[in-house]
Formats: C-alpha cells, structure tokens, sequence
C-alpha cells in the first residue's frame, strides 16, 4: 500500500456524515489524551520521592547519590507500563482510522485516509469485494479484501469482526458520499485491472446483521438451525470469540496494571461453561412454554447472541490499552445488557411469544453470570 505524494492529496474526499467524523475524531483525542496523562502521571509519581523530605537511609547521601538511592528504591512497573501504552495507543489510533476511513479515488487504486496518512490500495491486488445487504432497510456494508498488506493487523481485525476470514479488509458503508458513482466505478476498474476479483453480492454478516437488525436476523437464525442450516463447529468458533476477547482484554489489564496469572483462566473456564448453561436454558424452557426445542438446536443458537459481546470485547481493549479500564468496564456492562437483551429476543423467536417479557425472567440469571465475569477482569 503505497503512501501518496502531499502533491498528490485527493481533493474529492469521499467522507461520511458529520457525526461520523465527529464520533471519529473525538474517540481519537479521548485516546491520545489518555495515554499521555497516564504516561505524565507515571513519571510525576516515580519522581515525586525527589521533592519530599529525605529519611531513612538516605538522609546521610548528598547530590547524585541521594537522587540515585531515592530513584533506585521507586517501582519501575508503572513507568514502563506507561511507556508501553504508547505504542499501544498509537495502534489503537491506526485502528480507529482502519474503520469507516475516508475514500478517495486515485489513478491507480483506491485511496484511504490512515492515520499516517493518505494511502493507496492498487486495483490490482483487490481480491474479492463483499456486499452485504438488510431485510429491513436499504443500507449496504461494502467490505473490500486484497492483499495489498502484509504486516498490519488491524485490516485483517476488520474482515475478521464481520466474519469474512483473516484477509486484510476496507470496509466502507451506504452512508459514505456518493456511494453509487462509487460502485460504478469501483466496478469499471477492477474488471479492467484485476478481471478475476470477485463480487460476493450475497456476502452474509451475522454479526453485523446482528447490531443492525437483531429481531430479523434472530428469526432467519431460529429457520435455519430447525433446517440445521449450519454445523455445531460454527456455533463453537462463535462461542469461543466472546472468552478468547475477554481474555486478550484481561491480558492487557495484567501487562498493564498487573494482578492474578489465574484470572484468564477462570474467564475462559467460565465462558465455556456459560455455553453449557445457556444450553441448558433454551432447552429447558420447552417445559414451560408450548414448544418443542430439540438440544442440538439449543446448542447452536445460544451462542450467535453472544456475538456482541464479542465485538465489544475489541473497544474494551482498545481503551484499557489507552489508559481508561473505568471506560472499557462500562462498556462490558453494555455488553452484558445487549447479550440479555438479544437472548430474550431469541427466546421470543424459538417459542413464539407475544412479549418479551416471559423470556427476560431467565436473563437475570445469565446477567449476574456474566457480571462475574466482568468483577474478575476488572477487579
């Protein structure tokens, strides 16, 4: 991916509406901020023993000596998880500007707006360009896949957050300026520059489906695993999503903060252990409500309303890494809203309820499950 010219700068820049940029660069200056306190803070407290009133054994030093035995005697971990965070942050800014960049169009491939700045995606190395549309509304997701990158990770965290593999992906929406003229001519390029990409107009995001349209998506979900429209080793990748994110999060919070080495496990023992139990849950209530719901269905449809969870997990980190847990906490706390939320909507499809209301009295119980599990991450 090429860097282009200052002279070269587009001067039509395919943007998005103005919340959006807002939304973008506010989160930007909320990370930048953040780590650079935290980084001050770290040195104000290793140097503050400097500034107080010598005692103890270093009251008989003078000069270099007394500053040495003072400085000798503070913790390095705050310092260098500090400067740590730094690095961490300035990814976590390249990753902000990753998702829903600006667009441009160059003569030679399709420029993006990075945080280092503008870069051009040659045609020739497109792939495969992916369209997912929505029953109910006429909003596409357009995710663009190549391999126009080699050692950046955070193109490939965006294809994998829609589900579309570990290729290194652009994602743009319908929401972009002028999005048709933008097809069209996204279109003419590649069949001129790469006639073997591949237009996937039937591209299915469950998890994007599931953050747009959660009550259509749910019904198709309960349809096809009636049909037994996907495999149980899917529902077991999806399942698996929500501990191993909460566990780079936890991960994070130990490099950064320090605490128990056991707690990553016990989120993961829990999490697995969650499937079990939600299982459990879907199938049991074939007792009380007038249905019949086999196991293996139950198995496979508990975990698609954890996806979210799993998403959240990617933003939870990236603010632990910036220096703001108290932030990433709340957002775990949504997270667990949204899981309850989407599991009662799915107990609603399965047996066919007028109101949501009966299936909500179960999701107390997987709240304070999964509020556990927030309590040992970020205790």
């Amino acid at each position: 991916m090429a860097k282009l010219d200052e002279k070269d700068r587009p001067t039509y820049i395919l943007g998005y509406p103005r919340w959006v940029r807002w939304c973008r660069t506010g989160a930007v200056a909320l990370l930048v901020t953040a780590a650079a306190v935290r980084w001050l803070l770290a040195w104000v407290r290793f140097l503050q023993p400097l500034f107080q009133v010598g005692s103890g054994t270093t009251e008989a030093l003078t000069g270099l000596d007394r500053v040495l035995a003072i400085l000798a005697a503070q913790s390095l971990y705050p310092l260098i998880a500090a400067h740590l965070r730094l690095p961490l942050a300035a990814g976590v800014v390249a990753l902000v500007y990753d998702f829903l960049p600006d667009l441009s169009l160059a003569d030679d491939g399709l420029a993006m707006h990075t945080a280092l700045g503008w870069r051009v995606i040659p045609w020739t190395t497109v792939t495969v360009v992916r369209i997912a549309s929505f029953e109910a509304s006429e909003r596409r997701l357009v995710l663009l896949q190549g391999r126009w990158t080699r050692w950046s990770p955070w193109p490939r965290l965006v294809s994998l957050c829609l589900g579309a593999g570990f290729q290194p992906g652009v994602l743009f929406t319908s929401a972009i300026r002028d999005f048709k003229p933008l097809m069209l001519r996204l279109y003419q390029e590649l069949r001129k520059a790469a006639p073997d990409a591949r237009f996937d107009d039937e591209f299915s995001s469950p998890s994007a489906a599931l953050v747009l349209e959660p009550v259509p998506t749910l019904d198709l979900l309960v349809d096809e695993a009636r049909d037994e429209g996907w495999p149980l080793s899917t529902s077991a990748q999806v399942m698996a999503a929500v501990p191993a994110g909460l566990v780079l999060v936890q991960a994070l919070i130990l490099v950064l903060e320090g605490g128990a080495w056991w707690k990553p496990l016990a989120i993961l023992g829990l999490c697995e252990l969650e499937w079990l139990i939600g299982t459990l849950y879907l199938y049991a209530l074939a007792e009380i409500f007038p249905a019949y719901v086999e196991l293996r269905e139950a198995a496979l449809l508990y975990p698609p309303t954890q996806i979210p969870r799993a998403l959240l997990s990617v933003p939870m980190a990236v603010l632990v890494a910036a220096g703001v847990p108290f932030l990433a906490a709340m957002l775990g706390l949504a997270g667990v809203l949204w899981a309850v939320t989407l599991t009662a909507l799915l107990v609603q499809q399965m047996y066919r309820l007028e109101s949501i209301l009966p299936a909500m009295v179960g999701g107390v119980f997987q709240a304070l499950f999964q509020f556990l599990v927030l309590v040992i991450i970020f205790s």
